[in-house]
């Protein structure tokens, strides 16, 4: 087949559970209160959303959707947490890609909450598989794996394959993140100050670099007279000294923009707001509709004829994905049936007896690395009656 049959079209997606969006800011800037309003107003069905809660940030606010997953575990606990994700939740959501979706978008609430708890997981994996009574951070599990790990490489595979399942599943990801001042040397020895993400490196891997919009809440501070006026100078006292007003207002605002001071903004999109947006539920899905519109250039269809179309092709692909999932953990769970049946057999017998029907019914004797369920069905069959 040539390559050329993989020549494709690509029309914008125009759904917001279509892309994976990130909301940040500092603590209590409203990245919640964002979700649940904004989320509220875009699906007419509470069910189409689900906020997996990896921190108790949503205790104040009335949602109907929502897996409270932190509360599967705490402090030396924490691995349950992602333990409970990976091995029940994301499952569970695949499954009903397949078989009657009820989820549109997951809101994960906040993306640093979960990565503490992978990293919990990884570490508790890793003691147990090195042998080694505790191992205390990601940096630690180079050396406790004798060199042969990196601990940052080893979260990132462990986080990836679980939010790769549930985007190949046709789910929709907004993740809530904080986010923190850092000074920044510059190679000329400038330094200055900007918003960042608050995660290290692999996370924004993991999170940032998979998302399509990007808004920062910041809280934005406007410096008044006695009278109420924005000022553009400061007071001077009688000797010509600069002071503080006893005036000033904060404003919630969102930034779809990196500035000169938040770095942690943007996204794919290129029809975006230059400067600060009022922040509101109502006003941050306009600006996603807005930056929509701007990249269909050529389209003739309208954006609701596009919704119908993506939601049937995504729908379609989720399906064929989650059968593929599921024929590969049949797979698995039959490969782990042939490893129990091989004990039986000395080297000879294996080698002699077994490996060579294998090569017939499997096309090689190195069944571990076959996917077909059907085949690996008769393999197990074949060794399973097998009499010695």
């Amino acid at each position: 087949m040539s390559w050329r049959t993989k020549v494709t079209t690509n029309t914008p997606k125009v759904e917001l559970h279509s892309i994976d969006s990130l909301v940040v800011g500092s603590y209590k800037t409203g990245k919640t209160r964002l979700w649940k309003e904004a989320t509220e107003m875009h699906y007419a069905n509470p069910e189409d959303v689900l906020l997996l809660a990896f921190e108790p940030g949503y205790e104040t606010w009335e949602l109907e959707s929502i897996i409270p997953i932190h509360k599967e575990g705490s402090d030396e606990e924490l691995w349950k947490v992602w333990e409970y994700f990976k091995k029940i939740v994301v499952p569970g959501l695949v499954k009903e890609a397949k078989e009657g979706r009820v989820t549109k978008l997951l809101g994960i609430d906040t993306a640093d909450r979960c990565i503490d708890a992978a990293t919990a997981w990884v570490l508790r994996d890793r003691a147990k598989r090195y042998g080694v009574p505790n191992i205390v951070s990601l940096q630690a599990l180079n050396e406790a794996s004798g060199k042969e790990e990196n601990g940052y490489t080893a979260l990132y595979e462990e986080m990836k394959k679980p939010f790769d399942a549930l985007k190949n599943a046709g789910y929709g990801k907004m993740s809530l993140a904080w986010t923190k001042e850092k000074e920044t040397t510059l190679y000329n020895g400038m330094k200055y100050n900007s918003i960042e993400l608050m995660m290290h490196s692999t996370g924004r891997k993991i999170f940032e670099s998979q998302a399509s919009l990007i808004a920062c809440l910041f809280n934005e501070v406007v410096v008044l007279d006695k009278s109420g006026n924005e000022m553009s100078e400061n007071i001077k006292d009688k000797k010509k000294r600069e002071k503080g007003s006893n005036f000033h207002e904060t404003k919630t605002v969102m930034v779809f923009r990196p500035t000169e001071y938040i770095s942690i903004a943007g996204g794919r999109y290129t029809n975006l707001p230059e400067d600060p947006v009022d922040y509101s539920a109502a006003n941050f899905l306009k600006v996603f509709e807005e930056a929509v519109k701007g990249q269909l250039k050529k389209t003739t269809k309208s954006v609701e004829e596009l919704k119908v179309e993506q939601e049937q092709e995504r729908e379609e692909e989720a399906k064929e994905f989650a059968e593929q999932v599921e024929s590969k953990a049949t797979a698995e769970e039959l490969i782990k049936k042939i490893d129990e049946q091989k004990v039986r057999f000395t080297y000879e017998q294996l080698s002699n007896l077994i490996v060579p029907e294998f090569k017939k019914i499997l096309g090689t004797p190195a069944y571990p690395s076959v996917d077909n369920a059907e085949a690996l069905e008769k393999a197990l069959e074949f060794i399973t009656n097998f009499k010695i």
